[in-house]
């Protein structure tokens, strides 16, 4: 399963290239922090120009730790799309989680 990451206006609208992460977002601690938490591979999560300098931090975070390099060069590219649009109006950073299959 994967999460794929987008940069959207209010109207749904892409405002960067859609890329996937299958890797670093398994490390995302589902205990604690207040925007990571909510990221799932089986749910959308979006954050706002509010939410998102506090999403950055929280990647900031992550990179400095244990990472494998395929790891660290999605959280990397995490980071850089954080990075240009966090804390501005009319930029959503959401996930898309892929949906589970009943069985």
């Amino acid at each position: 399963m994967s999460v794929f990451v987008s940069v959207e206006d209010p109207e749904g609208e892409q405002l960067g290239d859609v890329f996937e992460i299958d890797r670093v977002f398994k490390k995302f601690q589902k205990d604690s922090g207040f925007c990571l938490r909510f990221v799932d591979e089986s749910a959308d999560t979006s954050f706002n120009h509010l939410q998102s300098p506090i999403l950055l931090a929280e990647l900031e975070k992550l990179s400095g730790g244990q990472l494998d390099s395929n790891e660290r060069a999605e959280c990397e590219r995490l980071l850089r799309v954080c990075t240009k649009f966090a804390g501005k109006p009319n930029a959503y950073i959401k996930f898309y989680g892929e949906a589970k299959q009943s069985e």
